[in-house]
This record gives C-alpha cells, structure tokens and sequence, in this order.
C-alpha cells in the first residue's frame, strides 16, 4: 500500500458552538479546521483510506474513497471521522493501493481569514532527520509552529535543535507513539523571544518522522494570515534548488517574496541565488551569502536585487557541494490584512517533465488557482496542462513560446484571458469558470517544477489569506 503522512490540525467543529481553540502551545485564536485533498496519480481505479490519529495515539477510521485515474477526494473531519471526537487534534495516515499525492488545506474560516497549504510526506520518504531552513521566535510579531509526526510503527523519541540569532537550543519529546504527533515551539526549546530571533531547526527521531510548519502571529484574538510548509526529508535536499516564483512589489497589492536557504550539508558552504526575470529588471541579477555554517541559514531579500514590479525565478547553488533546503515567503502589502504564503524550492535532482496537481481551483467560491512553471533544463520548453474538472471533463491548454532554461511561466485566471501564449487544444475554457481541477502538466521533454498559488478575488476588508503548496514530480 502506498502511505503518505498528513500532519495535519484535523479540528472537528464543536457542534452547535463554534470552531474549537488552539492548545497553548499551539496556533493562536479560534476556528482551525482542516480538509485533506487526496489524487490518485497512479494509471488504474485505486482506493485510498484515511487513518487519524491523536497525540496519544489512538486512531480514527475516515473511511475509504475509490478514486479512478487522476480524481480526487477532499477528506474533511467533521464529515469523514464519525467516531473522532469534537476538538480532535493530530495526524493522519493515507494508504491506496495506487499512487497518491496529498494536499493539506488549514484554515481558520468563518472566524477569521488565515489560511496554509502544505504538501503531505510521502512513506517512502520519510526519514530520521527534516529540515526546517526558517524559525521565527516573535520575530516581528510572527512565531513558526512545528507539527512533527512519528512516521513508523513504534515509539519515538523526537529532539529538536535551533540555530537561532547565533545560538543553539535544544529540546525532547519521549516516547511519542506511533503515526502520533508532538508539537514544537521555540519557546520550549528556550528560543528568545522579540524581533531578531530567526533561524532555523533540524528535528531527529529514534524513528522516521515527517513534519510541518506553521507560521503566525504570535499572539492575535483572531488570526489574519498564517503561512505553512512541509518539513524537508534528505530527498527534498540539493547543492542546486529551483523557486519558481520570486518577487518584489508586483502588481497592484505589492507582492515581495524573500528566500529562506539552509546549509544541510556538514561543513560551511556559500550559497549564490540566481535569478531569470520574466517581468520587469534587477538591480543584481546574482547574489551570494558567504561563510554559512553547517544547520544555518542565509536570507536573501527581493527587495534588496530587483526593481519595483518585477517578477522571475530563482536559482540556488552551494560553492562546494554542500546540500541546501530552501523556502520561499511572499507577502502582499497592498491588502489589509497583509497576505503571506509560503513554498519550497526544488531539488534539481527531483525534476520530472510530467507534475500533478491535486488541487486547482478556478473562480471557485471567490478563489482562483494561478501555477508557475520553471524549466530547470538546459534548452527551451513548451508545456502542456490537462485540467481535470470534478465535474467530470477535461480542458487541455499549450504554450505557444518556449519557456527559456531557468525561465518561469503563469497560468492564472485562463476563463477572463488572464494568461497569454497559450492555445487551447481541447475543451473550452470559459467551462472551467466555477471548478475544482486536478492538473497534469507535462513538458516536451525539459525537467520542469511547479507551485499552485490560491487566492481570493475578494474586494471585502478581509479577504481569504493566499495559500500554496508545490507540485507533486512523476
């Protein structure tokens, strides 16, 4: 059976009342909830089961789903977990008898208007150690919470080590039971708290583990925007990463992105960023950290190499082959509340021509789905993207220019003519107009990545925050 590890804040709705709260140690305000979207990827019908599990260990059927090629089904607790009770916190285990990809949607809807996506781990790629390249301990105002699962059939012991403003700290998890989680907060590591404290955590396990992180407002009565991302397993690692979508004060809510790069490697290393503009011009088309010591991290600032309004793609190396782990945070400014997201970049050795997507949504209840594709090959490419629609027929679309090598392009708002240079090769586009799509990318034989980015069309005073996750190489 093939497993995928869901670390997920599985939050029931109380029943009459309202959203369950966070712990203490955990998100802050009220009204998480989660859905898990699953997709079958595989070339045959399949059936794909859902197993919670709370932090003490005890487990909850959701039920089983048959899935043909390419469908997908959102897991949802409070309709799927008849047995979980109100209040449930924990972790979940996905197993199908094809291949499967999983997205985690975590919202604090009706309440407020945070949202995150992450990818979930799969089985065959969890390990002994994750890396996590940014840490924030009430850094400006925003705190990251770790969500780390034991991924194994046996008790874990689970320790965690901060680098952080140039000290280490540390801390442990005993005996954590099987497919359960813990959840980590700086502060219980005795990270400092204030504007500063940023760096980055490595958690290991006695056993193999798979996490996530969160990153919020440290301390709001109702949290605004959140930003959430996977922890990275030794195959996510690379002495060259590919970050599809970087930007500086583009469009007009003045979208900035900034890159998070963590030297996993066992000695020093310098870390360089390449970027391919697509739109608008650089003041430093390279820049380069030096001296990174094993576990830490550099940041690499947009706003400090590009021009207002411009957009590209980004290439990280290490000087002397040390491996790197990397994310990408982007904040809109020209919205109130500010937007955040977050994603990780691409192990080169990853890359693929082919990319599922399990959950593209176009005009769909106020949010739409725009996908950045990046060549991470040598020559130009052409792409073509198959949307699947849950009401059961396909669009299929082109590009009509390459995508230069290292070069990025977005496919966003196709039913009102938002993205040029494409043909639609079958199907109609305007059909695509209030749908939810698995996504099939495939090149003309250049490796290529992928992130879908969701967002809202909302123009209220507090629109739904922006949330990504990246696409799934086959």
């Amino acid at each position: 059976m093939k497993k995928i590890s869901i670390i997920a804040l599985m939050l029931l709705l109380v029943l009459g009342v309202g959203l369950v709260s966070a712990g203490p140690n955990d998100l802050p305000g009220t009204g998480w909830s989660s859905g898990q979207q699953i997709q079958n990827v595989g070339n045959a019908n399949g059936t794909v089961n859902l197993m919670a599990y709370d932090m003490s260990g005890n487990s909850y059927n959701c039920g089983d789903q048959a899935l043909g090629p390419g469908e997908s089904y959102t897991y949802l607790p409070d309709n799927d977990c008849p047995t979980m009770p109100a209040g449930f916190e924990g972790s979940a285990v996905a197993s199908a008898d094809q291949p499967i990809a999983a997205v985690v949607n975590v919202a604090n809807r009706p309440v407020g208007a945070a949202a995150g996506q992450y990818t979930g781990t799969d089985g065959s790629a969890v390990s002994t150690t994750i890396a996590f390249p940014l840490v924030k301990s009430n850094h400006a105002g925003r705190t990251t919470t770790f969500f780390i699962q034991n991924a194994s059939n046996s008790q874990n012991t689970i320790s965690v080590e901060f680098k952080v403003a140039g000290g280490t700290y540390n801390n442990a998890y005993n005996n954590v039971p099987a497919n359960a989680m813990v959840i980590v907060n700086p502060a219980d590591a005795g990270v400092p708290l204030g504007t500063g404290n940023v760096g980055a955590m490595t958690a290991t396990g006695t056993q193999p583990i798979a996490g996530t992180s969160l990153e919020h407002e440290t301390a709001p009565t109702v949290a605004n925007n959140m930003q959430a991302s996977r922890g990275f397993v030794p195959t996510d690692y690379g002495d060259t990463l590919f970050c599809p979508l970087v930007r500086y004060a583009f469009s007009s809510i003045l979208t900035t992105t900034g890159i998070q790069v963590q030297n996993v490697g066992n000695v020093a290393t310098d870390i360089t960023v390449d970027y391919s503009i697509v739109v608008g011009s650089a003041i430093n088309t390279s820049t380069t950290a030096f001296n990174i010591a094993p576990g830490a991290s550099a940041n690499f600032l947009q706003q400090n190499d590009f021009n207002p309004n411009t957009l590209g793609a980004a290439t990280i190396t290490s000087s002397n082959g040390q491996a790197l782990a990397a994310i990408v945070n982007d904040r809109a400014d020209g919205v109130n509340p500010k937007r955040v997201t977050t994603y990780a970049c691409f192990n080169q050795a990853n890359a693929t021509d082919t990319i599922n997507l399990p959950l593209v949504k176009e005009y769909f209840f106020g949010n739409t789905g725009g996908i950045q594709v990046q060549n991470v090959g040598n020559s130009p490419t052409n792409v073509t993207l198959t949307y699947s629609t849950h009401t059961g027929f396909t669009v299929v679309i082109e590009t009509t220019t390459p995508i230069a090598a290292g070069a990025s392009k977005t496919f966003v708002t196709l039913t009102t003519g938002g993205t040029g240079g494409i043909n639609v090769v079958s199907g109609t586009l305007a059909n695509l107009t209030g749908t939810v799509n698995g996504v099939v990318i495939v090149s003309d034989g250049e490796p290529i990545v992928a992130i879908q980015n969701e967002g809202s069309l909302s123009t209220n005073p507090n629109p739904q925050d922006t949330k990504n996750y990246e696409g799934f190489n086959q």
